[in-house]
């Protein structure tokens, strides 16, 4: 419960991005998949769109995000979430992706 709390304030608090240079920022999204002619196609899209897809690993998260984050894992060990700036990843136990969010959308670029 306190987890949602500080999860709410968080969210609700920030009123202020830094897009340049970050996964907001279209031309930064662009240029990783330029840099990254592997992947497929579908991945490709997510990404150009602004969107981190369902079932990713940590792995290709972090190189697309970078590795500036605060970790928040579940007592229970069944969810971790990792915090940037500007967004944050939910990843199950096995460390695949079930939430992307940004926290102030209308900020960001598409």
């Amino acid at each position: 419960m306190r987890f949602l709390i500080f999860l709410f304030i968080l969210i609700s608090g920030c009123t202020c991005l830094k897009i340049k240079g970050t996964f907001l920022d279209k031309n930064y999204r662009e240029e990783y998949v330029k840099k990254n002619p592997q992947l497929n196609d579908e991945l490709k899209e997510s990404i150009l769109k602004g969107e981190i897809p369902v079932g990713m690993d940590k792995k290709e998260v972090e190189n697309i995000l970078g590795k500036d984050y605060q970790i928040y894992e579940s007592d229970t060990g069944m969810m971790e979430i990792w915090f940037y700036e500007n967004y944050y990843v939910g990843f199950d136990k096995n460390g695949k992706v079930i939430k992307f969010g940004i926290f102030d959308k209308n900020k960001g670029e598409k």
